[in-house]
């Protein structure tokens, strides 16, 4: 049998797709993981990042070459790296929106979990999200819609704006009164309990 390092990318694929033997993959692996690391580095701009690139990319691989039809290998490896990274990228990108939210409602308003304090003080026939909910349903529609979907969706500022019709003086305007408002209704709540 020929050695492995001489077959092309596409019998390689096509044996790994039959068979699902790592040996196939293997080879595939040796020639074109330096070439995901590349691209990998070429967008993340670091090392590590990139070398945990790679990994995932074979990961999906091997799971992908069994059920797709893949002409050129190389080309198809190219983009799975490149929209891995770029997928990788957003995410941060999300995270970073979502931390300079956070520190925006910080300077402006106390943290929406002033609230967990009281939260605490109730007892516990309810659960915590019932109590929350419940509050939050007493909320206006426009506050109700921002609150859920900044602090339980996890969605920023911006992707709020995009969601809703509200702009962004709005979304911010909607949050702090929201939160102003839940902080109202849970402490009657805690009163109303106290008295019965």
């Amino acid at each position: 049998m020929m050695s492995l390092n001489k077959w092309s990318d596409e019998d390689l694929v096509a044996k790994f797709a039959e068979t699902q033997q790592p040996r196939y993959f293997g080879e595939l692996y040796d020639r074109y993981s330096h070439l995901s690391f590349g691209v990998g580095l070429k967008y993340l701009k670091n090392e590590s990042a990139a070398g945990d690139l790679v990994s995932e990319v074979f990961e999906i691989l091997f799971k992908k070459i069994p059920t797709t039809n893949i002409q050129y290998f190389k080309k198809y490896l190219y983009t799975v790296t490149r929209n891995e990274a770029i997928g990788r990228l957003r995410k941060q990108t999300r995270k970073r929106e979502k931390l300079a939210d956070l520190k925006i409602i910080e300077k402006n308003n106390s943290p929406f979990m002033e609230n967990e304090g009281l939260i605490r003080l109730m007892d516990n026939e309810l659960s915590l999200e019932a109590i929350v909910e419940k509050a939050i349903d007493k909320l206006g529609d426009e506050q109700r819609s921002c609150v859920q979907l900044f602090f339980f969706q996890n969605k920023s500022y911006k992707e709020i704006v995009e969601m809703t019709p509200f702009n962004e003086k709005q979304v911010k305007s909607f949050l702090q009164n929201g939160k102003r408002k839940l902080k109202i209704l849970l402490e009657e709540d805690i009163l109303k309990r106290k008295s019965n």
